[in-house]
């Protein structure tokens, strides 16, 4: 007898419809599941959305929590070219006259014209760091090596040109920089201090390959610089310092702060006020040092910076009504449609809400001046929602110290805490593991986890009744096949009978 490769053949019964409809009927139950998957999937993405909200929440109130966050400055002069200022959160606020005398700078020399591309000499050059008094009538210029500032030297070749010797002492790092120069017709040698201040001068030395000086004003005497020294009694100075090559002397920057004379061998101002850096641009004095010297003074004034200050209240209001809006809407019934939202008349959300609403309508007691978030503005509105009183913050901030308080009081009382850390504090121990948010976010993924299992259940026991159900079909097809079979055969035997006796 052969196999029955499909059900009813044998039985004529429709056995697959049956099993089909059979099967159908277990994974009813799927149906409501995988609604409900939908829901709780919707309901994860929704709440992720506020738990990002709180986390946003939490972020601008904890930004208000630093002294720093309510301590900037504004820093204005009255004549930016010539000085700027700038402060920081420590200056006290303030104003004063700010006289410049003189500018910070480098000393700078040049040497005497030397054929284009031509060879000086060879020997070496010395350079030492220092500070130069000038000649002053018939006192003699004087010059005091830098303490903790050695001397450097710098070996010349008798085939070196000037931009040859520029390079060797720029990389000697010497404290000076060294620029070849040709002025149309001759090579010359620029040196310039690297940096500014009465400290930065130097004096340059030549010494021949025996390490004698060399001061007759030839070959690589041409380029020292010691007005110390002479060519020779009629001559005068020789090398870079002598007559006719230009020399500028390095100088302290020379200002008055109301009156009163400081220096600085920068353009910068920083160490006078505290919190104070003013930048030295240009000279307000003329005919400095004088019987006829006149003043242009800048006013100069810090005060406080309460910019800041409100754009982090109206951040924090901003993340609240985000928040808010989010939890109503989540929460809310439209009786004209019939329509629920996802987390209508759900417990844990509506325990946050109402926190939130409590925390705000709630005081922060510090001995402020002010006490609650309406004593600077910020009103709750009938939706719950901030609304911000711009004429009032505004005077608030400018009284920032008591507003200061309103925000970070700390009495390690979140009832009575500062607004900015009981709502810091909540929204992070909220967000936190074991917190409200995070419980909720945990009982939420739980659900949607069991979902998954009772679908994967369904379909399994599905699976067992579909797989019995077509063997018992299976079997009772191999029964109709083995009856009809006999069937058959008792026909042909009693036809055969009935041919034989008639």
């Amino acid at each position: 007898m052969g196999t029955i490769s499909s059900l009813g053949i044998a039985s004529g019964i429709d056995s697959n419809s049956i099993v089909s409809q059979l099967v159908a009927l277990e994974k009813i139950p799927l149906t409501a599941l995988q609604a409900q998957a939908t829901v709780d999937n919707a309901q994860i993405t929704a709440f992720g959305t506020m738990q990002s909200e709180f986390s946003a929440l939490a972020d601008a109130a904890n930004a208000m929590v630093p002294a720093t966050a309510w301590q900037a400055k504004t820093a204005s002069s009255s004549n930016t070219a010539a000085a700027t200022i700038t402060a920081d959160t420590t200056a006290s606020p303030t104003s004063f006259s700010l006289d410049v005398d003189a500018l910070a700078k480098g000393q700078s020399v040049a040497s005497g014209q030397i054929t284009t591309g031509g060879f000086v000499g060879s020997g070496t050059l010395t350079i030492q760091l220092g500070s130069w008094t000038p000649a002053s009538g018939s006192t003699a210029a004087t010059f005091t090596a830098g303490s903790n500032q050695p001397s450097v030297a710098v070996a010349i070749g008798a085939t070196d040109t000037v931009a040859t010797i520029a390079s060797k002492i720029n990389a000697a790092n010497a404290g000076v920089v060294a620029t070849a120069f040709n002025d149309g017709t001759h090579d010359r040698l620029l040196l310039s201090s690297a940096s500014t201040g009465v400290v930065s001068g130097f004096q340059v030395t030549a010494t021949d390959s025996n390490n004698a000086p060399i001061t007759d004003g030839t070959g690589l005497s041409q380029l020292a610089f010691d007005p110390t020294q002479t060519a020779d009694p009629n001559s005068g100075n020789y090398g870079m310092a002598a007559s006719g090559n230009p020399v500028q002397y390095a100088q302290d920057a020379k200002a008055r702060i109301n009156g009163l004379a400081v220096t600085s061998s920068t353009n910068t101002l920083a160490n006078n006020i505290p919190g104070v850096t003013i930048s030295l641009l240009g000279t307000t004095t003329t005919g400095y040092g004088t019987a006829s010297q006149a003043n242009n003074s800048v006013s100069m004034a810090v005060t406080q910076d309460v910019t800041g200050v409100v754009k982090n209240v109206e951040a924090f209001v901003t993340a609240y009504n985000t928040l808010a809006t989010d939890l109503s809407s989540s929460t809310a019934y439209d009786a004209s449609t019939n329509t629920a939202s996802l987390f209508q008349a759900d417990g844990s959300i509506l325990g946050l809400q109402s926190i939130l609403r409590s925390m705000v309508g709630s005081i922060s007691n510090g001995s402020s001046a002010y006490q609650r978030l309406s004593d600077v503005g910020i009103q709750v509105q009938t939706d719950g929602t901030l609304a911000i009183d711009t004429t009032a913050l505004s005077a608030a901030a400018n009284n920032g110290t008591e507003m200061q308080k309103l925000f970070t009081t700390d009495n390690n009382n979140m009832g009575t805490d500062g607004f900015a850390l009981k709502f810091g504090d909540f929204c992070s121990g909220a967000l936190a593991a074991g917190g409200l948010v995070a419980t909720k976010a945990a009982a939420l993924q739980a659900v949607l986890t069991q979902n998954s299992t009772d679908q994967a259940d369904v379909n399994t026991k599905a699976a067992a009744v579909e797989a019995r159900l077509k063997t018992q079909y299976a079997a009772l097809d191999g029964q109709m096949a083995s009856l009809n079979a006999l069937n058959s055969y008792v026909a042909q035997q009693i036809t055969t009978w009935n041919k034989s006796t008639s």
